[in-house]
């Protein structure tokens, strides 16, 4: 796989080959082809499968009102929902929804910082 330029101080959670999915005729079907999620530990960006450094969207905590692991059909999948309204139903591959709504909600949660910092004396 190709990398990404990630900002400063960023780093990958997981990587995950995923698919949009459809709701046609009362069923769930997957959309185009498959994509790569790249989970950072400050945004979620999608990119083709193949080796190409295009970025197709970038997702960052402050978009991402709820993520869920579920079953689209037969196949797993996830829902990213989104605070403008929208909602991402993507197919997962190999069975790793529930890794991927794991490292989405990582991101989501702020890093803990100390209530107290430590002093550290000079000997």
């Amino acid at each position: 796989m190709v990398k990404h330029a990630f900002e400063t101080g960023e780093y990958l959670l997981g990587s995950y080959k995923v698919q949009n999915a459809s709701w046609i005729n009362g069923e769930w079907f997957g959309a185009g082809q498959w994509l790569r999620a790249l989970v950072t530990n400050r945004r979620l960006l999608i990119v083709p499968d193949a080796h190409r450094r295009e970025i197709l969207e970038v997702i960052v905590p402050a978009e991402i009102r709820r993520v869920w692991n579920l079953c689209l059909g037969r196949r797993d999948g996830i829902l990213v929902a989104l605070h403008d309204g929208r909602r991402l139903y993507m197919l997962v591959d190999w069975s790793q929804g529930n890794r991927l709504a794991r490292d989405i909600n990582e991101m989501l949660t702020p890093p803990l910082k100390p209530h107290i910092t430590p002093r550290l004396y000079p000997f």
